[in-house]
């Protein structure tokens, strides 16, 4: 079922088929073709490689909220609503992407709206590479790096501003405007949007209470937890684990 509605695609939109097979000869450069529902109808091999999924027909048909966390969808389905509803492409995003081994890394993003034969917009082909190789154009984004690192590592215990500063050598005050100017959220934010990125993976794939989650994920303890899990989720943890367990 899942190869018939991506063949179904294919035979709707003229030509992405040859641009797909174009991209499996492009390791740096990360490929997805969503449909008008936001299911996922082809990936390339480096996104697969990087996603730590072996098949890609077991990618078919799903859609963003089966891969990642509820906020991170709903931002990325609001995107490609803006694509289809305009009809013109969202260039030079950035965007923090957690992959299959739970490291999240930043990424450009560039997405075009996909036409049938007919010239109705079918869906969505996005591209995304990693900043660190994206070159130039992104090159303010790569001082960062040093921090984001700091953060995947160290988001387990409690993290201070004046600490993510001081590994780019200038004060918290010009550190915080420079990471919401580049990113648009704060350093805060961002740290706890890597915590429940953490506190999914291990929602799904452990038997861990909550609070030994809470507690593994770097909040203060259970309750705090609940309600930051809730408030960029949408659901308790609890639900999120009976949903996707």
């Amino acid at each position: 079922m899942n190869v018939s509605l991506q063949q179904q695609f294919f035979k709707k939109v003229p030509g992405i088929a040859q641009t797909c097979r174009l991209f499996e000869h492009l390791p740096d450069v990360y490929l997805v073709v969503k449909d008008e529902q936001g299911r996922f109808i082809n990936h390339n091999a480096a996104l697969l490689s990087w996603l730590k999924v072996e098949s890609g027909e077991t990618l078919i048909g799903k859609t963003d909220f089966d891969l990642h966390a509820r906020d991170q969808a709903e931002a990325y389905r609001r995107e490609d609503r803006r694509v289809m509803e305009t009809r013109e492409p969202l260039v030079d995003l950035v965007h923090p992407v957690t992959g299959g081994e739970g490291t999240t890394t930043w990424f450009q993003v560039i997405k075009e709206p996909l036409f049938d034969v007919r010239g109705n917009v079918a869906g969505i082909v996005g591209m995304m590479r990693d900043f660190r190789r994206a070159g130039l154009a992104i090159a303010p984004y790569l001082e960062m790096q040093r921090v984001f690192d700091f953060i995947n590592y160290h988001f387990q215990r409690e993290i201070t501003v004046t600490e993510l500063a001081a590994l780019m050598g200038i004060s918290t005050s010009q550190f915080q405007r420079r990471f919401r100017k580049l990113f648009d959220t704060s350093p805060a934010s961002y740290i706890s949007h890597v915590r429940i990125q953490a506190a999914c993976r291990l929602l799904t794939s452990t038997t861990a209470t909550i609070s030994q989650i809470a507690n593994q994920t770097g909040f203060y303890d259970h309750s705090h937890f609940s309600k930051v899990f809730k408030s960029q989720t949408g659901v308790s943890p609890t639900v999120y684990r009976r949903q996707y367990q």
